[in-house]
């Protein structure tokens, strides 16, 4: 087997399982969405403790500042992810997902101080006019504009700012120190979130809650592990194999039936994204004779949507 069918492989095993996280938050009743998080994050700790065990330096860091930051991020998104896909459409949450490169973009050049030039700020707007066409404002058959879809859109620049963080940090850190200190950042902030709400689920819900809190970690590890083998710009366009997963999940256990509209924004969104991945691709490359590309904060970006939480 080549080592881009292994690749593409694993990033579609990756969306597979952070559908079902995301279907787990949708079908899981009666349990607060802190103490979601809370499980998400103890989850997250988890996920890094084998690795501990066989490296106890592992939570050595010389950018704690950073890590810290980077953790708080990560909650803040998680809460705002999870309460978007509570409250929107499968298909249509995992759509609006997908704008973190868009944000990405947009904050490259202030947060690192990358030159974005025009054909990258124009599929840019293109992909926000996607969004457009899925919100359709004063139209009464569109999204609701509330609380789920301001969530959803700000999950998605938290997401951004979490990718541009973690390239800044990825510098000098190991990526499990990264997610050790995500790990325990978010259980120190979530667990006194969740504590006044905190009861017990029930048997079912507790499996359920523990099922959520790992599939989180474990899609991020098929996906990182599948862009140690090939180049993110040629794993973005396989990654939204998810869109599938989640319009047939949500056509098949919640009876969400896609529109025209949302069709048309999906595609103004993901097409823009795939553009903007190729034309950091081919940039890098220009800028690197020889070499392999390396990611750059906007490749990454798409590359690396999965990744941001």
């Amino acid at each position: 087997m080549s080592r881009f069918t292994q690749a593409a492989l694993l990033a579609i095993a990756a969306g597979f399982v952070f559908n079902l996280e995301t279907t787990l938050v949708k079908a899981i009743e009666g349990v607060p969405l802190a103490t979601m998080v809370l499980a998400r994050s103890i989850g997250q700790l988890a996920w890094t403790l084998p690795a501990l065990v066989r490296d106890p330096s592992l939570p050595r860091t010389g950018a704690l500042p950073m890590q810290l930051f980077r953790g708080l991020l990560s909650v803040v998104s998680w809460y705002t992810y999870y309460l978007a896909f509570a409250g929107l459409p499968l298909a249509t949450a995992t759509v609006l997902s997908f704008t973190s490169v868009l944000f990405v973009t947009a904050l490259a050049g202030p947060m690192l101080g990358e030159k974005v030039g025009w054909r990258r700020w124009s599929a840019t707007l293109v992909g926000f006019g996607g969004v457009v066409a899925i919100v359709r404002p004063g139209d009464a058959g569109a999204v609701e504009i509330g609380l789920p879809l301001a969530a959803s859109l700000f999950s998605a620049l938290m997401g951004a700012v979490i990718m541009l963080t973690t390239k800044s940090l990825s510098r000098t850190e190991r990526t499990g120190t990264i997610m050790f200190w995500i790990g325990v950042v978010s259980v120190s902030v979530s667990l006194p979130v969740a504590l006044p709400g905190l009861a017990w689920p029930g048997w079912g819900n507790l499996g359920l809650l523990v099922l959520c809190g790992l599939c989180g970690p474990f899609a991020m590890q098929l996906w990182i592990t599948g862009l140690r083998m090939v180049d993110a710009s040629v794993l973005a366009p396989i990654s939204y194999v998810r869109l599938v997963f989640a319009a047939a999940t949500g056509v098949l256990l919640f009876a969400e039936v896609p529109d025209r509209w949302l069709a048309v924004g999906t595609a103004l969104i993901v097409g823009s994204a795939l553009y903007i991945t190729r034309r950091e691709s081919m940039l890098a490359r220009r800028a690197q004779p020889g070499k392999p590309a390396a990611p750059s904060a906007s490749s990454s970006g798409a590359g690396e949507k999965p990744n941001s939480r």
